[in-house]
């Protein structure tokens, strides 16, 4: 809960043991400032796997995938449907990256 005395929109309780900052406040961390928790930066993310590489996305998407079946050799009623799956799976590995990046950018995360 912010102290409705203190007119800054960054401050320090009395006493050091809380940093508050008020709607519109910022935090600027410069570039090369490290982020620590119990006095060191958190470990690095686990490497990824290699990302996949759709060969072939012939055909229109169908994400509305079926129960999945024995029958048919991908398991899925459809190559369609594995290949939809394959771009979510594609989309998830791009977004974890994406997010890597930037927590090893901003020093939250060691760099792998």
């Amino acid at each position: 809960m912010t102290d409705a005395t203190y007119q800054t929109l960054v401050y320090t309780e009395q006493g050091g043991g809380t940093l508050h900052v008020k709607s519109g406040g910022v935090i600027n961390i410069e570039t090369g400032a490290v982020f620590h928790v119990d006095g060191a930066q958190p470990s690095a993310i686990t490497a990824g796997l290699t990302t996949i590489t759709i060969a072939d996305a012939a055909g229109t998407p169908d994400y509305a995938i079926q129960a999945v079946t024995n029958t048919s050799a991908w398991g899925l009623a459809s190559q369609q449907e594995l290949i939809s799956l394959l771009y979510v799976i594609k989309n998830l590995q791009n977004q974890v990256y994406d997010l890597q990046a930037r927590l090893e950018a901003f020093g939250m995360v060691v760099a792998n």
